[in-house]
């Protein structure tokens, strides 16, 4: 986010904040409250262009996010890239928070709003530091349940001051967050299967699949390689590999060092597009989490793209496409979710089968 993003940002958040107000007012529930329509941070707004740091803190650890020529970046994950829509919807949604009823100052009662402190076994609460420059609160609260019946459109949350006893029924809802994958951007590639031709997937011990189109409208994906002999376990046997690269996305990530993964735990799959583009992934599961190293080829020059399948669209560009891809991807290894890759692990013998017989009849 730029100065000018925070000036935007300032602008829309007193708009925000007026209409929050009016609608505090036109709430009964909560006109006897002496705090209602009050910010929980009132001079915020002004100190947006100081800010440097969005510091996360829970149960499971911490995300420190630091803002760096206009983006965001994640001081735990090697300054890998935060996702700044959702670090500048924090920032907006804490800017905008107004006080609506103050509850319980009593630390034994905290736990039943989620407002004990972040590190307590078992707490569910969630602090958010706002720094500036120097290292300095520009804001700072304890985030606990959310409330979602408050009569408006709006819900709320309770929150509680750093330092202070007294807890408070907020307007706005926030969530920051508190897994890794909250924070960082998540996007590895986004290849649909209609743009697939090949799959070529080989195991540490041999084992070997390919799979493939003879068109991009074909229904499905056939075993190209299939034993003499044998047919697929069904029409859709194959059709998982071609979906691995669809809407692609990392759960964690770790510097690459260019070590190899492990031989014997390493699983090693092409896809190659109709229009001359391969990526190419390395799989291995290590104690428990699945760690893939990605590589893209843009296709050979003079190779013209094809029309996507759907009509109307324009042709891709795929020299762009993988072009993104490695710069998202050098220099990385992405911890996936399981279901991304399980299509990987499957061998030959799971896709293929003898086929069925059939008694000849009696004369």
């Amino acid at each position: 986010m730029n100065i000018k993003s925070f000036q935007i940002l300032s602008v829309v958040t007193v708009i925000a904040v007026a209409l929050a107000a009016f609608s505090i007012a036109r709430q009964p529930k909560f006109e006897s409250s002496d705090v209602a329509g009050e910010r929980v941070f009132p001079a915020l707004t002004n100190d947006l262009n100081k800010l440097k740091t969005v510091v996360v803190r829970h149960r499971e650890g911490t995300a420190s996010l630091d803002r760096s020529n206009g983006t965001w970046l994640v001081r735990e994950r090697d300054n890998f890239p935060a996702d700044a829509k959702k670090v500048d919807e924090l920032v907006l949604k804490i800017t905008r928070l107004a006080k609506l009823e103050a509850k319980t100052s009593q630390p034994d009662r905290y736990e039943r709003l989620d407002l004990q402190e972040p590190d307590a076994k078992d707490s569910r609460a969630k602090e958010v530091r706002l720094l500036d420059g120097e290292g300095k609160d520009l804001a700072a609260l304890v985030i606990g349940k959310r409330k979602f019946t408050l009569g408006s459109k709006e819900g709320g949350t309770y929150i509680r001051l750093p330092g202070e006893a007294q807890t408070f029924l907020a307007l706005g809802e926030i969530s920051p967050g508190d897994k890794m994958r909250d924070f960082l951007v998540r996007d590895i590639a986004d290849i649909k299967d209609k743009q697939i031709k090949t799959v070529t997937v080989v195991h540490p011990d041999g084992d070997k699949v390919i799979v493939g189109k003879a068109a991009a409208s074909d229904a499905s994906f056939a075993i190209l390689n299939l034993p003499q002999g044998m047919v697929p376990t069904s029409d859709f046997a194959a059709d998982d590999f071609g979906r691995v690269l669809s809407v692609f996305l990392l759960d964690d990530v770790k510097k690459d060092t260019g070590e190899p993964l492990p031989a014997d735990k390493t699983i090693r799959a092409e896809f190659e597009g109709f229009d001359g583009f391969k990526v190419k992934l390395e799989y291995a599961e290590l104690d428990g989490q699945n760690w893939v190293r990605v590589v893209a080829e843009a296709p050979p020059d003079g190779v013209a793209p094809a029309t996507t399948e759907g009509g109307g669209e324009a042709p891709v560009d795929w020299q762009k496409v993988m072009a993104d891809i490695n710069a998202r991807s050098t220099g990385w290894l992405f911890q996936v979710p399981a279901y991304e890759v399980n299509a990987l692990k499957k061998k030959m013998a799971e896709l293929a089968k003898k086929p069925e017989t059939t008694d000849a009849p009696k004369s």
